[in-house]
């Protein structure tokens, strides 16, 4: 965890003059080897092209930082249409979309929450949940988000 923190510093701040953002990043030992994975967005989505340009930069800027010691697979990818929202700048971004929630501890005997983000504010998240309405959660408190896709 810490190391996937590690690059995500390293290469968000090489970033900063670049259409794309870093949303999550992974670092797990799978069947023996290292996989690193990279997902990124921007407005209007990404495409295959922006992924490919994105790997082979990351790859660029890896290589030459020695963050990484061990021979590793970087994949670069999309979030997807049911993206993790895991920091405080993806709750802004989303207010008025759909959205899951899943709480760490019960909140009036719940803690699965379906329905509209509708605000983000000095860390408490807003929810119009289609069971039980509105309800406030802190962002601490949060297990796991995601976006809530309309299909």
């Amino acid at each position: 965890m810490q190391k996937a923190l590690e690059i995500e510093e390293y290469l968000s701040k090489n970033l900063k003059n670049e259409e794309i953002e870093i949303t999550d990043i992974e670092y797990v030992k799978e069947n023996g080897n290292w996989v690193l994975r990279i997902f990124i967005d921007k407005n209007g989505g990404v495409n295959m092209n922006d992924c490919e340009k994105a790997s082979l930069k990351f790859s660029a800027e890896l290589d030459e930082s020695g963050i990484l010691n061990e021979p590793y697979i970087l994949e670069v990818s999309s979030p997807g249409i049911d993206r993790a929202l895991k920091k405080e700048k993806d709750f802004k971004r989303f207010v008025g979309s759909q959205v899951r929630l899943q709480t760490i501890t019960p909140i009036d005997n719940q803690r699965n929450f379906l329905g509209v983000l509708l605000s983000f504010e000095n860390n408490i998240i807003k929810i119009n949940d289609v069971t039980n309405g509105i309800k406030e959660m802190n962002f601490s408190g949060i297990r796991k988000a995601n976006i809530e896709p309309n299909i």
